[in-house]
């Protein structure tokens, strides 16, 4: 029986998508797997591993341009050795919305985590898990 089993993607919109590639490239790691002009404008997706993340430059930005209909809170981004990632982000010059690394207790079993926002404005969390799920 067929069903939802897995999140494909995330879509960003970007007012500038030659930066967003490159933070996600660059500073997240994202490998970019296809880009193409379309009718509603510009599209790139990424992949990290099995996660895949699409950016969208609309040709427009009013009421009704469909990236507008709903909101993300932010993207969440699983790394190991949240220590090393912490430090490489600070020397690359790349401002954190975190005052240090974040030790949270919960929610499921807790986890280890640093905000900061990406090109657009968006809020990205890296997260390292303190028990497997």
């Amino acid at each position: 029986m067929g069903g939802i089993y897995n999140i494909h993607h995330i879509c960003v919109n970007t007012p500038e998508i030659e930066k967003s590639i490159k933070f996600y490239q660059d500073i997240m790691g994202f490998r970019l797997i296809g880009r193409e002009t379309c009718d509603f404008g510009e599209y790139a997706m990424l992949k990290l591993n099995d996660s895949r993340l699409e950016l969208i430059q609309p040709n427009e930005q009013d009421e009704n341009t469909f990236g507008n209909k709903g909101s993300i809170t932010h993207i969440g981004l699983a790394v190991q050795d949240i220590d090393s990632v912490w430090n490489d982000l600070c020397a690359k010059g790349i401002p954190l919305l975190s005052e240090s690394i974040e030790d949270n207790d919960a929610p499921m079993g807790g986890l280890r985590v640093i905000q900061l926002l990406g090109p657009s404005q968006e809020h990205i969390n890296l997260y390292e898990w303190k028990r497997s799920f």
